[in-house]
């Protein structure tokens, strides 16, 4: 077993230890584990530095090994306006990526392709990962939503709407610098390229959302969730499934 897969491993078990002492109340005990787990992912982003010797960012397993580490500073960014009480989903949506990590090929071999070799990588990529961990964190609390009334289920809706609100300006540099990368890098801000036209889809819907916010609770709701369904197309599907041309096809 490489070095890799196990501080990716020592990562998720933290991450869940984490949302368990959350749900427990146990305060003290969360806050640990989270710091524990931040610096284990920082040691799994060195780990496949050195393995990529460049910044790990350009594969699928790379970007989910990296969420872990952008939520941990989300969380932080959120302090003021997400209820402690609400940590529990930030260190199951860690969990979640690190699953779908644990499950994408090493490719300890993997280099960065001519395209990747740009200022606009990491802030790119990083801006990204920030917006789209965010919107998973957003999806959890709606999804639990559902089995509450009252007072909680409203609570609920009301901190996911400030996690995509704190996540949208990210997700907005995200498609700008991209654009800007395109242009530096094949001469020309867009393409239609498949992962373009949904990333600008997955961009509206959440715009949608935004000027949603005098329709009934439970259409916003609706939305918010088709929202997520379009990030998944967009982070996933057009860059896993076998037979879709694209030119971010690095990043299968």
């Amino acid at each position: 077993m490489s070095l890799i897969t196990i501080l990716t491993i020592l990562c998720l078990l933290l991450q869940l230890a984490a949302a368990t002492a959350a749900l427990l109340k146990r305060e003290q005990y969360c806050n640990s584990l989270l710091i524990t787990g931040c610096l284990i992912a920082i040691l799994l982003l060195i780990a496949n530095w050195y393995a990529a010797h460049a910044p790990p960012f350009g594969n699928m397993r790379h970007v989910f090994c990296f969420f872990p580490l952008a939520l941990s500073a989300a969380l932080l960014l959120s302090r003021k306006s997400i209820p402690r009480s609400f940590t529990p989903y930030f260190a199951l949506a860690s969990s979640i990526t690190l699953i779908g990590a644990l499950c994408m090929p090493l490719q300890s071999s993997w280099r960065q392709m001519p395209a990747l070799q740009s200022p606009w990588f990491a802030p790119h990529v990083t801006s990204y990962v920030l917006s789209y961990g965010l919107m998973l964190v957003a999806t959890l609390i709606v999804l639990r939503s559902f089995a509450l009334k009252g007072s909680h289920k409203e609570l609920h809706l009301q901190v996911a709407d400030r996690a995509v609100r704190l996540a949208f300006p990210f997700m907005t540099f995200g498609l700008w610098s991209g654009a800007l990368w395109a242009d530096a890098a094949w001469g020309r801000y867009w393409a239609w390229d498949i992962k373009e036209v949904w990333s600008l889809i997955t961009w509206t819907i959440y715009i949608m959302y935004f000027h949603s916010q005098r329709q009934q609770p439970e259409y916003r709701r609706v939305l918010l969730l088709t929202a997520f369904i379009a990030l998944i197309i967009t982070f996933l599907v057009v860059n896993l499934l076998p037979k879709v041309e694209s030119l971010h096809s690095y990043a299968q």
